[in-house]
């Protein structure tokens, strides 16, 4: 090839690259960087694939919604959720072996998960305590909707930090999905109807915060509810995406299932698909 010939060719090939799109197909980038952050909804499946290389503590499952999105999207995961994390964990340690959540973001991270929040507004001890042990729809607790309201304004800042801390990352933040319906059974031991209907309701008061609040601070929100509508804790133990009082699948109550765990990974998966691929 003489001069001439080489230097268009030189020229044609830097116009190609300099036109091709850096995403053809719309797709996350395989081996991104992907972080996923939260509490027990999205570290662990109770007893079942327990992953043993991570802190015993944090009960975190080899199977949980954070490795099936990387599965399914080719991503390098960092995987620091953690059972009973609040807020304040994403900053500071849980205990001995256990780096605070936030210390895994970097400049290179490009994909960030967060569900967390349901520990800061007490929900255990208001369900297990309250509307298990006398009832709770007959004399609701203002307080209940104050706990859940309050946490508004440390998860916003979470986000703003997130943001900073990984400047070129998306953030996927997914809700609560459906636990209970107006409906109870036996394995709920005694729940009333309608108090399974009052704990549904706060819920979905925690996803509204969550939701305006990821809105406001530059991330996705991720809406679990609607999907999962028919597999709460009194569905068949096959298809349920929650183990209700009587735990007999993970060991651990109102927490997901296997069944759950993919059911919320194929949601976010998609969500990332979406969004990546405007």
């Amino acid at each position: 090839m003489n001069t001439w010939l080489r230097a268009l060719a030189t020229t044609c090939l830097i116009a190609a690259v300099a036109i091709t799109p850096a995403t053809v197909h719309g797709q996350p980038t395989p081996g991104a960087r992907y972080v996923a952050l939260g509490d027990s909804g999205a570290a662990t499946t109770g007893a079942v694939n327990l992953d043993l290389t991570a802190p015993l503590r944090c009960v975190r499952s080899t199977t949980n919604a954070p490795k099936l999105v990387a599965q399914r999207l080719g991503l390098s995961l960092d995987d620091r959720t953690c059972s009973a994390a609040k807020i304040a964990d994403l900053y500071s340690s849980q205990g001995a072996g256990v780096a605070p959540q936030l210390d895994a973001l970097g400049p290179a991270t490009e994909i960030v998960t967060l569900h967390i929040g349901a520990n800061d507004a007490d929900m255990t001890e208001y369900i297990l305590g309250h509307c298990h042990v006398g009832g709770c729809a007959a004399e609701a607790d203002p307080q209940w909707d104050s706990k859940i309201d309050a946490i508004a304004p440390s998860y916003a800042a979470a986000l703003d930090e997130i943001a900073r801390r990984a400047p070129k990352a998306t953030i996927f933040v997914d809700g609560w999905p459906t636990y209970l319906t107006d409906t109870s059974c036996p394995a709920m031991l005694g729940l009333r109807p309608a108090d399974a209907a009052y704990i549904q309701s706060k819920f979905e008061r925690l996803n509204t915060v969550v939701a305006r609040e990821a809105r406001d601070h530059g991330a996705v929100y991720v809406d679990t509810v609607a999907a999962s509508k028919e597999f709460g804790m009194c569905a068949d133990p096959s298809t349920r995406w929650f183990d209700p009082l009587v735990a007999d699948l993970t060991l651990l109550p109102y927490h997901p299932t296997l069944a759950g765990q993919r059911g919320v990974a194929e949601l976010i998966a998609s969500a990332i698909e979406a969004e990546l691929g405007r």
